[in-house]
């Protein structure tokens, strides 16, 4: 009876040591990731704090966190600076919605391709896609620019634009993952019902692949508002600019002879609430649709 005794004593013993061990690791592994944390969010911290300072606040040799006096004319200024900015918005929302939907549809097609018709080359072709995606896209930036060039399309959209018509490399297999969990023997019955295959794709693949869609919509329409690069290559005229390269233009307004920073981050913040926006509106489904990448059939 005592040797029981003992045993339990040992056993809860024992058991109390873990969960004292497990705790104690718990705590250094949420402090490290609360100190990461503040590191990276400070960044930010600070463009909030300072988009609302006044110019010779900001400018104080005395730094401060937190504005004495809360200046949110900084806001109203970067609407006020320059007269192109709602045209720079307007060309920004062009771009997101043709890109948004060009490269959706095509990805779409493509996906449907590889993931319901079988072919003998489609694998080794479904391996040449994916190794596409190990190109930077700087290597064929300066090759990209001269055809453009050639073509005489440089300063308008269409390099902006007409690439997206070959859909997305990464969203294709994501796509053909989802596509490939669909049981073949839905699309099959559609087929003795007369279902061609453009209509068994838009009935049956597509309402079925809703979270993976909304997931490239959300990641390309993110990736396009803050695009800085492209825009900057491609076009010359302030008329044609995006918001971001028009932002950009903020950077000649001075005041007392200094770069307005003040305006300048009161504009970073505005040019940041959209993605945070699309971000969390779109959470729940970027999850879901990352999640249809892993468990489905083969």
């Amino acid at each position: 009876m005592r040797t029981v005794i003992d045993m339990e004593n040992i056993r809860e013993k024992t058991f109390s040591s873990r969960k004292a061990r497990r705790l104690r690791k718990n705590i250094v592994f949420y402090i490290v990731l609360s100190v990461v944390g503040v590191f990276m969010l400070l960044p930010t911290f600070v463009m909030l704090t300072s988009s609302v300072k006044t110019y010779e606040e900001y400018y104080s040799l005395q730094f401060r966190f937190f504005s004495e006096v809360w200046a949110f004319d900084n806001y109203v200024r970067v609407f006020s600076s320059n007269d192109d900015l709602f045209r720079w918005l307007g060309n920004t929302l062009f771009l997101i919605l043709s890109n948004t939907v060009i490269c959706t549809v095509s990805t779409i097609f493509v996906a449907y391709g590889f993931a319901k018709f079988r072919c003998k080359v489609a694998d080794g072709v479904f391996m040449v896609l994916l190794c596409t995606m190990m190109i930077p896209w700087a290597v064929t930036m300066i090759p990209s620019y001269i055809i453009w060039a050639k073509l005489g399309l440089t300063n308008t959209f269409v390099p902006l634009v007409l690439p997206s018509i070959g859909g997305s490399a990464y969203y294709t297999f994501m796509f053909k993952q989802n596509m490939r969990g669909i049981p073949n023997e839905i699309t099959e019955a559609a087929e003795i019902d007369g279902a061609n295959s453009f209509v068994r794709l838009w009935t049956i693949i597509v309402p079925n692949c809703i979270p993976a869609i909304a997931t490239m919509v959300l990641f390309t329409a993110m990736g396009i508002w803050g695009d800085y690069l492209g825009p900057l290559i491609y076009l010359r005229t302030p008329e044609k600019f995006n918001i971001s390269l028009g932002l950009n233009m903020l950077r000649s307004q001075t005041t007392q002879g200094r770069q307005d920073t003040p305006m300048l981050l009161a504009a970073s913040v505005l040019m940041a609430i959209p993605s945070i926006a699309m971000y969390f509106v779109g959470t729940k489904v970027f999850a879901k649709g990352i999640s249809l990448q892993g468990g489905v059939k083969g």
